[in-house]
């Protein structure tokens, strides 16, 4: 079995006095960090049922102070046609809010259906902004309680049709009152109506007529899970409290069929552990259990069967080296196969009703590579077995990932062999199969074994026996690079010389490579003939292209590497924006050279100069990650920059935010100094004080950084802060398990631990 060889690097064990938040004043709701409100007389009783109205200048008694004040709001809402509503309109929205604020206020729910009615006829409802969603709240609390019955179904219908366009409007809480009363009384029926009401609404309102902008913001973060909208069959789209009350009113029917369709015809993406606001709408703690129960499967029906973001999202975890987590993917798709109640698909001919989702081959093949990219042989070799057990006879996509994680693994040998497997059993490859194969043998130091499998590629290719017709240019991109690492610098020439002749057309990658190798070498004129012939293919350059030239510019002594650079950039064409300044920066920072930093605050610099390439907020923060990141040789030098780069921010009011520390203190414990840690908890510390909201990512980034370094006695530290707080969920839990169970192993040594 293969181990995932590991470096260790020094570790200190000073447990930081700052660890506690409690400390600097502020607290935790839920899974999120908030900040400690300030203290406010507490207002009176009757100021908590206060209707949602409009500012006190609005409601002054000079009519054209009043059509003023309308007029400014109507200003704000940034709608296409809002500049257009006429004066009349005006007048009659304001007359109409009025005296619906008056019969809510009187209980009178046939005036209050009438009033409605008359601005959603004149298309008004959405100059109602912000006060739409307080207007449709307090019309259903004149209806539905939790513990009786509408006394007038007349009126329950009424209540319901303004929850109902008041939803469309993007305002749905009243809607989620009422499916949630109704689904409490135990009339799932009555809510899987208005869930459907809504959409039928929802479907037919002009597309045209998008969401206020402010009303827009509060969907799209309510409880901090995003939106993931799928065209326009919508005008408005359900949000997460929604979705998650039809999923309950299907739990209440124990018809899980009925919420896999729910979710799969949702565009809202709901995160396998539902919000607790929302869960504690029910006092059934056994109810409560099954819907959180269908919710976790839901998420895992809805991800597998967008197949694409699976494999993506399992490539990043790979990339992170994030083993647990994709374990646990595995193991709920797994259990959505073969579970008490399956869900899934893993053949065609099991596609049902019951199990509407298909895993698709990519996915098997993305959980092959992970498996392999994180050296666990062992579980690629569980994962082909399992294909074989649930009837999947594996094909060119699964060994093309195969070959992919052999390559990431080094394993040249078993490469080959699996190669030698998927040709016996008539597997034909395809174009990236051959690049797998191709590139795993160059980087193992066999470029005459690569050298007969591309001349094979070339002879399939050119009499058409390849399985696909994709481009065929990635494979002679990895053959250059493969020559040129192996030192066979005149056949890669040769090779890109017939490729300009003959093709298929090098591209800006194919001459990158050259580039950097020249570069590398500080062969500049090889580097000039480069250029040269990347203009005559009538190619231009990128962030990589011009980077390795400042780079060879440097090998060679050229003190005005810079000017030289922004010469060639301006001679193709390219714009100094801050996106090509900010990659070219960060390769120079990659180089982790003191050279290579000088020349990258100096373009900073540049930047800072140039009206039209101005650093922003993400330019800043990469160069700190950078400089926090990686061990510089010269670390004053690496010092004087981090504040240089802070007191720049700090001019130009370019404040941290959640996402800036998230990036800051992974880049800091990703730094094997102990002035990694210090770095990553000083941060920690700032947005304690900043009251900066702490999310679930940040205490999984937080976690997993002090676990790699081993950082056991500030891990239990940060376990024992956190869980005052929040109750873990999911992968965090995980980690806070691990820690848990290594300081139970440790203190069960006792003093053999540090023997």
């Amino acid at each position: 079995m293969l181990r995932h060889a590991t470096k260790k690097t020094r570790r200190t064990s000073v447990v930081f006095d700052f660890l506690a938040p409690t400390a600097f004043g502020y607290r935790l709701g839920s899974s999120k960090v908030q900040s400690r409100p300030s203290v406010t007389k507490p207002p009176k009783r009757h100021d908590t049922k206060r209707l949602a109205e409009f500012p006190s200048s609005v409601r002054a008694p000079n009519p054209s102070v009043l059509c003023q004040n309308i007029k400014q709001r109507i200003s704000l809402l940034s709608q296409p046609g809002a500049a257009a509503v006429s004066d009349p309109d005006i007048n009659f929205f304001d007359e109409t809010v009025v005296s619906l604020r008056l019969a809510l206020k009187a209980g009178d729910i046939a005036r209050v259906g009438e009033l409605w009615s008359q601005l959603e006829d004149r298309k008004l409802l959405r100059l109602l902004g912000r006060e739409l969603r307080g207007f449709s709240e307090r019309a259903a609390k004149l209806c539905f309680t939790d513990h009786s019955e509408p006394g007038d179904a007349d009126e329950r219908k009424i209540i319901e049709s303004i929850a109902i366009a008041a939803a469309v409007e993007g305002a749905e809480s009243a809607l989620t009152t009422c499916m949630i009363t109704h689904i409490k009384r135990g009339d799932s029926q009555a809510a899987l109506h208005l869930y459907r009401c809504f959409l039928d609404r929802s479907s037919n309102q002009t597309a045209s007529e998008p969401l206020p902008s402010s009303t827009r913001e509060d969907v799209e973060n309510v409880n901090g899970i995003a939106l993931d909208f799928l065209g326009d069959q919508l005008s408005h789209q359900p949000n997460i409290s929604l979705v998650l009350a039809a999923i309950a009113a299907h739990a209440l029917e124990d018809s899980f069929e009925g919420a896999l369709k729910v979710i799969l015809d949702s565009p809202v993406r709901i995160n396998k552990f539902a919000p607790k606001e929302f869960m504690a709408s029910f006092d059934d703690f056994s109810f409560r259990a099954k819907v959180q129960n269908y919710v976790r499967r839901l998420d895992i029906a809805r991800l597998v069967s967008r197949h694409h973001s699976l494999s993506t999202h399992i490539a990043n975890l790979s990339s992170g080296q994030d083993l647990l987590r994709i374990q646990n993917l595995y193991r709920a798709i797994i259990d959505g196969l073969n579970g008490t109640e399956p869900y899934l698909a893993a053949r065609d001919s099991q596609m049902s009703s019951q199990r509407p989702v298909l895993i698709q081959e990519i996915n098997w093949a993305a959980f092959l590579t992970g498996f392999l990219r994180c050296h666990r042989r062992d579980l690629a070799e569980n994962l082909w077995n399992d294909m074989l057990k649930y009837g999947i006879q594996p094909g060119v996509i699964t060994w093309t990932a195969l070959l992919d994680g052999f390559d990431s693994m080094g394993e040249a040998d078993a490469a080959s062999t699996s190669w030698d497997h998927m040709v016996s059993q008539g597997i034909r490859p395809g174009i990236l199969t051959y690049r797998a194969v191709i590139s795993t043998l160059f980087n193992a130091r066999r470029p005459d074994d690569a050298i007969e499998k591309f001349a094979i590629f070339r002879r399939d290719l050119t009499n058409g026996s390849l399985p696909d017709t994709g481009d065929a240019l990635p494979v002679y991109n990895t053959v250059l690079h493969g020559l040129l690492n192996n030192g066979r610098a005149g056949d890669a020439a040769a090779l890109l010389q017939n490729l300009r002749q003959n093709g298929p057309k090098p591209d800006i990658v194919s001459y990158n490579t050259f580039l950097r190798h020249h570069g590398r070498r500080g062969e500049f004129r090889a580097v000039s003939v480069m250029l040269e012939r990347l203009r005559e293919d009538g190619l231009t350059g990128d962030a990589f292209t011009f980077s390795t030239v400042l780079s060879a510019l440097l090998k060679v002594g050229r003190t005005d590497a810079i000017d030289v650079v922004l010469s060639l950039m301006r001679k193709q064409n390219v714009g100094p924006n801050v996106a090509v300044f900010s990659a070219i920066i960060d390769h120079q920072l990659r180089e982790s050279s003191e050279q290579g930093l000088r020349m990258a605050m100096e373009l900073l610099q540049k930047m800072e100069m140039n009206p039209d390439a101005r650093p922003n907020d993400v330019t800043y923060t990469g160069v700190l990650a950078s400089l926090h990141r990686q061990v510089w040789p010269n670390t004053a030098l690496a010092e004087e920059c981090r504040r240089y780069v802070l007191k720049r921010m700090e001019e130009r009011n370019i404040r941290f935010n959640r996402v800036t520390y998230h990036i800051l203190i992974k880049a800091c414990l990703e730094n094997p100094e102990p002035e990694g840690l210090q770095g990553a908890l000083g941060y920690y510390k700032e947005m304690a004080n900043r009251t900066v909201p702490m999310n679930y990512d940040t205490w999984y980034i937080l976690l997993h950084g002090l676990i790699s370094r081993e950082e056991w006695a500030v891990a239990d530290e940060m376990v024992v802060d956190l869980l005052r707080y929040i109750k873990p969920v999911g992968a965090l839990e995980s980690l806070i398990g691990r820690i848990q169970r290594r300081t139970a192993w440790r203190m069960k040594l006792g003093a053999k631990f540090y023997v």
